[in-house]
Parts: structure tokens; C-alpha cells; sequence
């Protein structure tokens, strides 16, 4: 035991240096608008609703699975940690295929791969740093000397229902499969029908639960409506596609290169600056980084140079937002050694983090489980901590927004009618119909913070 604890001693110290780095997550309030959205669908799913027929979001349902199985906030960032921690041990043995025969190179790679996950909001639970270990294992597998073609499909395929750009990620190994590896086109349609078939049979299944289209649309094919919606545009898309088209003309020899290319090109399909979307070219960028210092041959760094150069260019074009990295373990180091009360450490993460608190605590004592409530805001993490369902499909103000949900979340208004409505105050973007609702048959009864809490009228009408 000694004699393999000894020979995997960098390998556990890296998944060490991962938990520890992660660690001060498991701690953290509900807080996180979009982990607050994935906890209230996987209880949705609990109380057997469908998603995207009942409860909506515009992800693939992995997610959501995690999330159900999770419950809290709490133990979706234990899971998230273990998942990562595996991760790790996966990108290290892949580093031993892909780089030269030297461990510092091998170490190098995934210390830099920790980091820039670290940096890019790896330590909240996002789809992006759950899809990496899918990812990671199909392409180590398909550097195996007789690769298990149907597997490594399946594989990504598991990354794509986690989130649609993972579908890059396997479009760069099948090109650098194609061209360079010469792989025999049986085998390559045996990977593209492992990849498929997962998700022609997710299709089946919402189809069978009467959620076909809400399915298709909001899962598979969000980034559409992204292109649009942030400020993005077909010209901009065209031009960054004809970029990654050029580039894997030159790279399609480089295995990381052409992974990198393609993986930024899903990184920045929508045009959004969200930092976790980095995370998917962030593990060939680890790899990249460590080929420039160990590769000894000069046209290849100039290669990579030249690559890196490009994506950063795209990146400052997008203005990516920063992860306060130094302030997130400063703000917890201060709360573990009792310097920081529990209130102003939750503060540090969102103003109203207290709020969701207190708003979901007088939620619980006046509602009983599984009584429908209703939130106008985007505040769906009082809904996870509450353990309630929102009245409707949408969970969010902007939801019901970007989607006209108007109608359709007061005809399931009418339907339900909620005892309890909560306001935000500074939520200002219009709903006359729940004014309405709520001027004729419900009573102020509380202000929490900046939540107004309306309660319906004995008297109104069920």
C-alpha cells in the first residue's frame, strides 16, 4: 500500500491541492442565481414534475439530474468536488499520453488546468466544469491503441447533455481522427452514433412526456436565441466559425491545438461574458501553455503562440467578467478564523443573501410543503431553500421576460392561486396582471428586507 501510495504521490497531491481549493465551496449560502434555478428544477422532479413541459430552464437535463440528487446547495458542491477530483486524476493520466515523457510537464499541465478552472468560477456548480470529465476521459480513450469507438461517443455525448457546446469538443477529436489519425470511417460512425444516440433517446422520451418542443428548443437549441440576445449576431458568428475553420487547417496535426480552437469557439457561440464559460478551452489551454515550454521544436510554439494570441483577442472583445478569486478565500479564511460574522459573510457573495434566508425561512413556517408560492424577482434560490415550486413554468423574472410567460404564468395563477406572493422592490420590469391579482384579492402582511410578502384574502376566490 505504502509502495502505490508512493508511486501516485503527485497525482494525490494534486487532487489534494483541487479539494483544498474547493473546499471554502462547501460553505457558501444559496446565493448562485443559475445553481439556484438547477436546485428548484431537481425538486421539481421529485414532486413529479416534467422538466421543460412544467418547470422550465434551457439546459439538458444532466444538470437538473445532479441537482435532484444532490438536494442542497451543500452536497451539490461535495458532489461537484469529488467529480473534480476525478477529473484531475483523469487530465494526469491524459497529460502522460499527450505530452513528453516528463513528469514536471505532466504536473505542470494540471496544476495550470486547476488554476484556470479555479479562476473561470470552477467552484461553483455549473455545467460547463461538469462536462470537462466526460470530455477529458473520451479523448484519453481515443488515444488507446484499439479505442472503444462506441464509448468514447457516448461519453461526449454525456457532455453534451450537460450543456449543447460540448458538441465542439467532439467535432475537434473527430477532425483531428479524420485527418491525421486516418481513422477508418466505420469507426468514426460508430463514435458519431454513440454520441447520438443518448440524445436522439432523451428526444424520444420528453416527446413520450409531451415536451418535445419545449425540449428541443430551450436544450438543444438555446444558443440560437443566445446569438441574439447578448448583443451577438450571425456576422459575428460567421466570422469566428470562419476563423476556427481556418485555424484547424493549420493545427489539425496538433491534437490539443485543435481541441483548444474548437472549444473556444463553443466558449464564445453566444457572445456572453460569463467567466465559467472558459472553462471548456481551459483544459487545452493547460496543455497548450505546458507544449510551449517543453516542446523544443520552434514552429510548433509559434503555432501555439499564434493560436493563443487569436483567443485572447476574442477574449478582450468579449469583455469576459473576473471571478474575485483573492476576495472568495480572503472572505472565508476571515469566517473560519471568527473575524467575520455569518451575516457579512454571506453578504460578501450578494447583497441579498440574507434575505433569501429570512424570506425562505418565514416561507417555510407559513406554507406547508408543497403548497405552489409565487416570487417576482430572480430570486429562484428562495425556492430551493424554501423547498417550494413556483406558481407556473418559470422560476425567474427574466424568464417570464425573455419568454413572454405572461399569460401562461397567470392562467396557472388562475388555476393555483397562491396563498403566498413575494414582491422584490427593486424589480421593476412591469407585470400589471399580478398588480391586478394582487390589488384585488391579496393583503400586505410582511417586509422582509426588500421582499414583500402579499398573502391571499380569506374571502378571494380559489
Amino acid at each position: 500500500m505504502l509502495t502505490r501510495i508512493i508511486r501516485h504521490e503527485t497525482l494525490i497531491f494534486l487532487i489534494i491541492l483541487s479539494v483544498v481549493l474547493r473546499l471554502p465551496s462547501l460553505f457558501e449560502p444559496y446565493w448562485y442565481g443559475d445553481e439556484g434555478i438547477y436546485l428548484t428544477l431537481g425538486q421539481a422532479l421529485k414532486q413529479g414534475l416534467v422538466w421543460y413541459r412544467d418547470i422550465h430552464d434551457n439546459k439538458p437535463p444532466l444538470l437538473y439530474l445532479l441537482a435532484a440528487i444532490a438536494g442542497t446547495v451543500f452536497w451539490f458542491r461535495l458532489l461537484l468536488m469529488v467529480w473534480f477530483g476525478t477529473t484531475v486524476a483523469v487530465f494526469y493520466r491524459l497529460m502522460q499520453k499527450l505530452l513528453p515523457k516528463t513528469p514536471a510537464a505532466w504536473s505542470l499541465a494540471t496544476i495550470i488546468m486547476i488554476v484556470l478552472t479555479t479562476l473561470f468560477e470552477g467552484n461553483i456548480a455549473n455545467a460547463e466544469i461538469f462536462i470537462v470529465l466526460p470530455v477529458t476521459t473520451g479523448i484519453l480513450l481515443a488515444l488507446k491503441a484499439r479505442p472503444p469507438w462506441g464509448l468514447i461517443g457516448l461519453l461526449f455525448s454525456a457532455g453534451f447533455l450537460f450543456k449543447a457546446p460540448a458538441a465542439f469538443d467532439f467535432l475537434a477529436l473527430l477532425i483531428w481522427l479524420l485527418f491525421w489519425k486516418r481513422a477508418k470511417i466505420k469507426n468514426l460512425f460508430s463514435c458519431v452514433f454513440g454520441f447520438s444516440l443518448p440524445i436522439i433517446l432523451s428526444i424520444a422520451y420528453y416527446t413520450y412526456q409531451g415536451a418535445f418542443t419545449p425540449y428541443v428548443r430551450s436544450a438543444l437549441m438555446q444558443n440560437i436565441g443566445y446569438l441574439h440576445s447578448w448583443g451577438g449576431g450571425q456576422s459575428d458568428l460567421l466570422i469566428r466559425l470562419g476563423v476556427a475553420i481556418l485555424a484547424s487547417l493549420v493545427v489539425f496535426r496538433s491534437l490539443p491545438l485543435i481541441w483548444f480552437v474548437w472549444a473556444m469557439f463553443g466558449a464564445l457561440l453566444s457572445a456572453r461574458p460569463y467567466p465559467h464559460y472558459l472553462i471548456q478551452p481551459a483544459m487545452p489551454l493547460a496543455i497548450l501553455i505546458t507544449l510551449f515550454f517543453f516542446n523544443q521544436k520552434k514552429q510548433q510554439k509559434v503555432l501555439i503562440a499564434g493560436v493563443v494570441m487569436i483567443a485572447g483577442i476574442a477574449y478582450q472583445q468579449i469583455h469576459f467578467w473576473q471571478y474575485p478569486v483573492l476576495g472568495y478565500y480572503q472572505n472565508f479564511i476571515k469566517y473560519l478564523a471568527g473575524d467575520k460574522p455569518l451575516e457579512d459573510y454571506r453578504a460578501w457573495f450578494d447583497e441579498r443573501a440574507n434575505q433569501t434566508y429570512r424570506l425562505a425561512g418565514y416561507i417555510r413556517q407559513t406554507t406547508v410543503l408543497g403548497e405552489p408560492i409565487y416570487i417576482w424577482g430572480d430570486e429562484p434560490y428562495v425556492y430551493a431553500l424554501a423547498n417550494r415550486l413556483p406558481v407556473g413554468r418559470y422560476t425567474v423574472a427574466y424568464h417570464v421576460i425573455d419568454f413572454d410567460g405572461f399569460n401562461e404564468t397567470m392562467q396557472a395563477w388562475d388555476q393555483l392561486q397562491p396563498r403566498l406572493v413575494a414582491v422584490m422592490i427593486y424589480e421593476t420590469r412591469p407585470f400589471p396582471e399580478l398588480d391586478a391579482r394582487l390589488a384585488a384579492d391579496y393583503v400586505l402582511v410582511a417586509t422582509i428586507d426588500r421582499a414583500q410578502v402579499y398573502r391571499r384574502l380569506n374571502g378571494a376566490k380559489r
